[in-house]
């Protein structure tokens, strides 16, 4: 254990003296001395950092939740930054309006004005451009807002389930006045509900409470999970995210799969990995906005038929966290559960500090203080 460390604090220190060395004379007993402060420093290092691994499937909101941390905990987003983002929100809006008026086709659902044929005409010619050269001017704006007001577009929308969509849209269609103008420059919200699928492991580091944190974002689609393993490697802690509003809607990637059968799955197995037996399990039930007004609507028994309780909000999330915990195996492995909604800052800024504190404990624990 000892060279190990050598090895990684001073590599070439640690080699073992040949028989009939002689004793240790004064520059051999200082470098020992600068050895084992070396040492001591890696220790205190390693005590003081924690990496977190971000995992979940695909739209459960892992990234808006790195964002928050570089809202909270990095200054933010600098106005170049927040440029960046324009073409990208462009995009969500132009493939979310798409996406009803293809599933408007589908279905055969008439416009409630035929004059909103030519509007969605000059939307979906923007279908064709890459999400970082799709740019909305005011009159394509405008185009949407009237086809955001279409009494058949707005039934289309409340069928939503039965398509694929972000549930960025609504924002977003609400909003359009304002992100079509000239001289457009994102705001924080914006850039919180931006979709931007995750491709690849993303990091941010950043240092609160005096600990050094290292997070790590990694595509949750199922083409982009075998990615994970790479960031297995000494992590502290996963924060496993399952959007709770998912409850009754279906994969992106077969339009079949209950979205929430296929978390619970996920989170089962996860959790009960022999590799992850001694890490501690952070569970984030996100989208509680979303969720609460589905809820009034759509039961939970799309998701788990055997509930048998009423559709009353805490019964609900209480029934879901206590569904999903169940499946660790482990008696000995403790599970933190949280409710968030990854899109609220002050939200995720009172979860956080309760997750750090958790850090701060195992560390006063490490150091035999508590």
């Amino acid at each position: 254990m000892v060279k190990n460390l050598l090895d990684r604090c001073c590599p070439g220190l640690s080699r073992t003296p040949s028989s009939g060395t002689e004793p240790l004379g004064e520059g051999d007993a200082a470098k020992n001395k600068q050895i084992d402060k070396q040492i001591q420093e890696w220790k205190e290092k390693r005590q003081n950092e924690v990496q977190l691994l971000l995992l979940g499937p695909g739209e459960s909101g892992k990234s808006t939740i790195l964002k928050q941390m570089k809202i909270l905990h990095r200054q933010g987003y600098n106005e170049q930054e927040r440029q960046q983002y324009i073409n990208i929100i462009h995009r969500n809006i132009v493939d979310c309006m798409c996406a009803i008026l293809t599933a408007m086709e589908n279905m055969g659902m008439p416009y409630e004005r035929p004059e909103r044929i030519t509007d969605a005409e000059s939307v979906t010619f923007l279908k064709p451009c890459s999400q970082f050269d799709t740019s909305l001017s005011p009159d394509n704006g405008q185009a949407v807002k009237r086809l955001w007001s279409d009494r058949g577009v707005q039934q289309a929308f409340e069928m939503r389930a039965d398509y694929q969509i972000y549930d960025c849209a609504q924002y977003f269609f609400d909003n359009i006045d304002r992100i079509s103008a000239p001289g457009y420059l994102p705001t924080y919200d914006d850039i919180l509900c931006t979709r931007l699928e995750t491709t690849q492991v993303v990091q941010t580091t950043f240092q609160y409470k005096n600990i050094d944190f290292k997070m790590y974002d990694v595509g949750g689609q199922r083409t982009q999970r075998s990615k994970w393993i790479h960031c297995f490697d000494d992590v502290t802690a996963i924060i496993f995210v399952i959007a709770l509003s998912e409850y009754n809607l279906k994969l992106a990637e077969d339009n079949e799969t209950n979205r929430m059968v296929e978390s619970t799955k996920l989170f089962s197995t996860i959790c009960n990995l022999t590799y992850f037996k001694d890490t501690s399990l952070i569970l984030f039930l996100n989208k509680t906005d979303i969720f609460e007004r589905k809820i009034q609507h759509v039961p939970i028994t799309v998701a788990f038929p055997e509930y048998k309780g009423s559709n009353n909000l805490k019964e609900c999330m209480e029934y879901i966290e206590t569904r999903i915990t169940s499946l660790n195996e482990n008696e000995a492995k403790a599970i933190f559960p949280h409710f968030t909604n990854a899109t609220d800052t002050e939200n995720i800024k009172f979860v956080f500090d309760a997750v750090t504190e958790i850090f701060l404990e195992n560390n006063l624990k490490s150091a035999g203080l508590v």
